[in-house]
């Protein structure tokens, strides 16, 4: 599991990862990156759009909360 944190780097916030994420959908549209670098790229924003639904989810989760609602 230690691995996984040193591969997988943690976005300091939501900002900062639709900030990357919409960076790495420009380069991917650009098309000129080779294709391992596609891929890589590819694979950098899947992990990113899973933490940001996560973090949108959890923040959902908190206002649903505070609010009484179920």
């Amino acid at each position: 599991m230690e691995e996984q944190v040193k591969t997988e780097m943690t976005p300091k916030s939501f900002e900062a990862a639709m900030q990357r994420l919409e960076e790495i959908a420009n380069l991917l549209e650009d098309g000129e990156a080779e294709l391992a670098k596609s891929l890589e790229l590819y694979k950098e924003g899947a992990g990113l759009a899973a933490w940001c639904a996560q973090q949108l989810a959890n923040a959902r989760q908190e206002v649903t909360v505070h609010s009484g609602k179920e």
